[in-house]
């Protein structure tokens, strides 16, 4: 069962966009295949191929950032941005300790995704794979990977 959260300008944290907001869209993110109802699912949208690294080193906070309690099956978000291009992470916090975790090898052991369902070779989707454009009301789809 779907449910809609609306998250709105509260959640576009970066000063830069305050001009650009004149002109501003609605993205709609659906999270399918959540297979549990517990931890915290946990998305980031950025506007640059840097900010899509998500270093903690990194100056900005991404413009979206939602931490919400984990519902099984299909969740879907509401955002308002400024038209332009984005890319977007998931993470499935099934534990609720904040972070990816992952196995002696370096494997996620937590449900993760990409923007466009993008994946990586030996680590994280690339910006090119991940990113999308708003240029009007926007939806995405992104399916998480187990």
């Amino acid at each position: 069962m779907s449910r809609i959260v609306p998250l709105f300008l509260a959640l576009v944290t970066s000063a830069a966009f305050a001009p650009a907001l004149v002109s501003a869209e609605t993205l709609t993110i659906t999270i399918a295949d959540i297979r549990e109802s517990e931890g915290r699912l946990m998305i980031q949208v950025a506007n640059s191929e840097k900010g899509f690294e998500f270093s903690e080193d990194s100056a900005a906070p991404p413009p979206v950032a939602i931490s919400q309690l984990a519902e099984a099956g299909e969740m879907t978000f509401e955002v308002t941005l400024p038209p332009g291009i984005y890319g977007a992470r998931v993470l499935h916090d099934l534990n609720g300790n904040g972070e990816m975790d992952s196995n002696f090898v370096g494997m996620p052991k937590e449900p993760w995704a990409f923007s466009n369902n993008a994946t990586g070779r030996l680590g994280p989707a690339k910006w090119q794979d991940a990113k999308f454009e708003i240029s009007g009301n926007t939806a995405v789809e992104i399916r998480l990977n187990h």
